[in-house]
């Protein structure tokens, strides 16, 4: 394990993991405080992982954290709440247009997640909505939130029909942004549950049982690398509150063809949390062959940076979802990278020239580096 992850800081921002900490989190956290915490490198920390309410929600009585740091995590997560307000009052908007428009959809992670799961919806940090949407509601819903100040990434307003169907096939979801005053920044419609990697086949027509979610949160954490420890401290909240029966759930992992992604996030889980894996999974999990996986986890959790910000970043990722991959040859996952809409922005094709992007794409790249 990086050395960076073995630091008290990280220690003590993993013994925060659950609203309802156990023996095992109280000896890390007294280890961890039992050391120097460098309390500016922790602010960092959590900001970096996204769990300082949960953090501030552990430490808030906790005598050996100074009072100016239980201050700025007081602010934060103060501004998180209001967030979180915000978000839930568009989340009950947008699913009435959804019910209006006669359209099926509900929300993925989020404010859902932590009101039930963590008791707060403020107690997990608040980024986006999430939101999966039947295929057809896309151009509707995007028509409504363009109409409440949304601009969407790609903006699906300029694509032509050869462009909109790239975006549909190399891709899951479609990025609203906002800076207007009292909405959430940034909504994400999902047509897919996942992306071009293939696993996590669950065609839903209703919001997930208990069992599917947990499945796609470890779907969702796995392909992401595990990026940020606001992922992984679902699972505990999600653990403690549902009594699963882990060989009915293996199975299903089986089903929904994400067994790898199940037994990659217990062996996380286990690594980072001292999380015991269940003897249902355990008892036929093989970890050599997810030490290549792990290692990238590893380096990634441990960065400084922040996701895929250079180009060795990103080589490295692409190198992992091709392990994560279903196929040898993944073309959806191969085209997603041969071109992108900042290439049909800068230089305006007809969609019967689209083919054409595909060569230019290393001059395309090279021309918005230099100018």
């Amino acid at each position: 394990m990086s050395l960076s992850i073995l630091t008290p800081e990280f220690k003590l921002m993993l013994s925060c993991c659950r609203v309802k900490p156990g023996r095992r989190e109280s000896e890390l956290r007294a280890e961890a405080l039992g050391g120097s915490i460098n309390e500016e490198a922790f602010l960092s920390l959590l900001l970096r992982h996204r769990v300082f309410s949960l953090v501030y929600f552990n430490l808030k009585e906790e005598s050996l954290i100074s009072g100016g740091l239980k201050d700025k995590l007081k602010q934060l997560s103060a501004v998180n709440q209001l967030q979180a307000l915000q978000s839930r009052h568009m989340q009950f908007r947008l699913q009435k247009e959804l019910d209006l428009q006669q359209y099926k959809g509900f929300f993925l992670k989020g404010v859902s997640l932590s009101e039930q799961y963590y008791g707060d919806a403020g107690l997990r940090h608040v980024m986006d909505i999430d939101c999966w949407v039947e295929e057809k509601a896309l151009g509707p819903i995007g028509d409504w939130l363009f109409k409440e100040g949304y601009t969407s990434v790609p903006d699906i307003r300029r694509l032509n029909a050869r462009q909109f169907a790239f975006v549909q096939r190399t891709d899951h979801d479609i990025q609203f942004l906002t800076e207007k005053p009292g909405l959430p920044k940034n909504i994400e419609l999902h047509w897919k549950l996942r992306g071009p990697l293939g696993g996590f086949n669950l065609q839903p027509e209703a919001p997930m049982d208990e069992v599917d979610h947990f499945l796609y949160l470890c779907t969702h954490g796995t392909e992401h690398g595990w990026f940020r420890m606001k992922w992984l401290f679902d699972l505990p909240q999600i653990i403690d509150a549902v009594s699963f029966d882990w060989e009915v759930l293996r199975e299903r992992a089986i089903a929904l063809d994400c067994l790898d992604h199940l037994e990659i996030a217990m062996l996380v889980l286990q690594e980072f949390l001292n999380e015991p894996i269940p003897k249902a999974i355990l008892s036929r999990l093989q970890p050599h062959q997810y030490e290549r996986h792990l290692m990238y986890i590893r380096k990634v959790i441990a960065a400084d940076s922040t996701f895929n910000d250079n180009d060795a970043n990103r080589l490295a990722y692409f190198k992992y979802m091709l392990l994560l991959s279903r196929r040898k040859l993944n073309w959806a996952l191969v085209l997603k990278y041969l071109t992108s809409h900042q290439d049909w922005k800068l230089l305006p094709l007809p969609k019967q020239l689209f083919f054409l992007y595909f060569p230019l794409r290393p001059f395309l790249v090279l021309w918005r580096r230099i100018f």
